[in-house]
């Protein structure tokens, strides 16, 4: 059974997620030469979020063991703010395409170290698939925004030769 500050954890974990997928979808919508990734990464994000409602469920049913460890809702709660923040900023046009992509590989890179995902423990093979995927593809997400920051930073053969 969950105690009620594990409940709003989970609560607020699901909303991290969609708030990284309305992110994602503004980028691609100003960032066109990287809209397929931003788009393909949104849709894993609200997957995401699915999965972790379905944890939920189940951690309500001992099925999944949720251990937030040291972590308080003050922490997801300040995540969510700081991905808030970004989208006001892309929202009014202050975010440049290299600004978007760090901010994006930032925020992966902080829900992997923050270990949001190794909470859980699934009882059975259908739980640790679900638990499994979300944190492949938080990494998988990581290292394409890492990637595409990478490239945008490469000097063009113009910026080169001067």
């Amino acid at each position: 059974m969950l105690k009620e500050h594990q409940e709003k954890i989970l609560e607020l974990l699901e909303q991290l997620e969609l708030n990284m997928c309305d992110l994602y979808l503004l980028f691609a919508d100003r960032f066109p030469k990287y809209a397929d990734l931003l788009t393909t990464v949104a849709r894993q994000e609200t997957d995401h979020a699915d999965g972790i409602k379905k944890l939920h469920l189940l951690a309500g049913d001992d099925r999944v063991l949720f251990d937030e460890k040291i972590t308080k809702t003050y922490t997801v709660k300040m995540f969510i703010s700081s991905i808030q923040e970004a989208l006001a900023r892309a929202k009014s046009g202050k975010m440049s395409l290299i600004n978007a992509l760090s901010v994006s590989h930032d925020f992966e890179q902080a829900i992997l170290e923050k270990g949001f995902y190794n909470f859980f423990s699934g009882q059975d093979d259908e739980t640790r698939a679900v638990i499994r995927k979300i944190t492949e593809e938080t990494l998988d997400h990581q290292m394409k925004m890492k990637k595409a920051w990478e490239q945008e930073r490469k000097p063009t053969p113009s910026q080169a030769a001067s």
